[in-house]
């Protein structure tokens, strides 16, 4: 018989009995303490009592959709709206992705979701969520958040909750203008260039919490040291996404505020 995992608490929100069983039931097997919700506003009130690992939610709760949910969530105190937040879907296209990734959304699972399948992710993100400097690797073959809360929180502990924004806001223009100048490195077939401005775009990425624009832009890095220009080609586009994405997520939960990003 497992022993009930009380340290990981999940919370599912679903408005439907089969999704408790299809989901919420291999996770009590597995040893989760598993509670589950109708909508969305009631997966709010449990988040913010406190005491969650993590949560799950149908994107198309009943109330207040997910992607709603999930940004309450995220403006609850630390550390009540820091935690992974997974969303369960049958379909979803990239701008869907992008918009719920902006919302604060960590990673998703299709339905009907394979049983081993959300072992893996739900163990992935509970592990990222107990290691403070999650996101500060790389991991290969390991998606990173979009952005790493503790280091936020931090950030705001340091310089106080009224200059944060300001601050982020002086990220997001700073970012933008190395992403304008690592697109002109690339389309000028300049590799080491390229490899530079990426260079300092992790840099700033990592201060900020901004993890898989970090990992994306090392990438970068590595592939223009190595010369290899046609790769530089293929990642810009995903830079170019998770420049906007992680902006709109830092503007949306922290008030910081910058000029739209042009993308090319």
């Amino acid at each position: 018989m497992n022993t009930i995992d009380t340290r990981h608490r999940i919370l599912l929100a679903a408005d439907s009995p089969a999704t408790w069983g299809s989901v919420g039931a291999p996770l009590a097997q597995a040893g989760y303490a598993v509670d589950a919700v109708p909508d969305g506003p009631q997966a709010l009130q449990s988040a913010a009592s406190g005491g969650y690992a993590l949560v799950l939610l149908v994107l198309d709760l009943p109330g207040r959709d997910g992607m709603e949910t999930t940004r309450a969530i995220r403006r609850l105190p630390y550390p009540q709206g820091d935690l992974p937040i997974l969303g369960l879907t049958v379909t979803l296209d990239v701008a869907d992705r992008d918009r719920c990734l902006a919302a604060g959304l960590d990673a998703f699972l299709t339905m009907p979701v394979d049983r081993l399948d959300l072992l893996e992710a739900v163990a992935h993100w509970l592990d990222a969520a107990d290691d403070p400097t999650w996101g500060l690797n790389v991991r290969p073959g390991v998606a990173p958040p979009l952005v790493n809360r503790r280091t936020l929180a931090q950030l705001e502990e340091d310089v106080g909750a009224e200059l944060l924004p300001e601050i982020l806001m002086t990220f997001l223009q700073e970012t933008e203008r190395r992403l304008a100048l690592l697109q002109a490195r690339v389309v000028a077939g300049d590799a080491l260039g390229a490899a530079e401005e990426a260079h300092a775009l992790k840099g700033s990425s990592g201060t900020f919490g901004a993890m898989a624009l970090r990992q994306a832009v090392h990438e970068m890095e590595l592939s223009g040291r190595a010369g290899d220009g046609a790769r530089l080609d293929e990642l810009m586009p995903q830079v170019r996404r998770l420049v906007a994405v992680t902006c709109d997520l830092l503007r949306a939960e922290y008030g910081a505020s910058a000029p739209d990003p042009v993308v090319p």
